[in-house]
């Protein structure tokens, strides 16, 4: 998110909010997933939500930084997909 922001993208966007978000809930999942959670499913699913809606809002941007903040959500969206299908 550091680096975003030194790219121009401001702290309190809501691409940067929503990257913030998806970070903590890929942390919950993790552990989620190590205490074998029925939770573990759940916050995968809101993963890839939050990683496709951070995506799209990066896409319609304007910002040149921005195409790679949508390919590195896309990337997480479809890491946290592949988790809804292991548990």
């Amino acid at each position: 998110m550091a680096r975003l922001v030194s790219e121009g993208h401001p702290a309190d966007s809501d691409s940067v909010r929503l990257l913030r978000q998806c970070a903590e809930l890929c942390e919950l999942n993790a552990r989620a997933l190590q205490k074998d959670s029925r939770l573990a499913r759940r916050t995968a699913s809101i993963c890839v939500e939050l990683g496709s809606q951070v995506a799209r809002t990066a896409w319609l941007d304007s910002n040149a930084a921005s195409a790679g903040l949508a390919r590195d959500a896309l990337f997480m969206a479809r890491a946290c997909r592949l988790l809804l299908f292991a548990t």
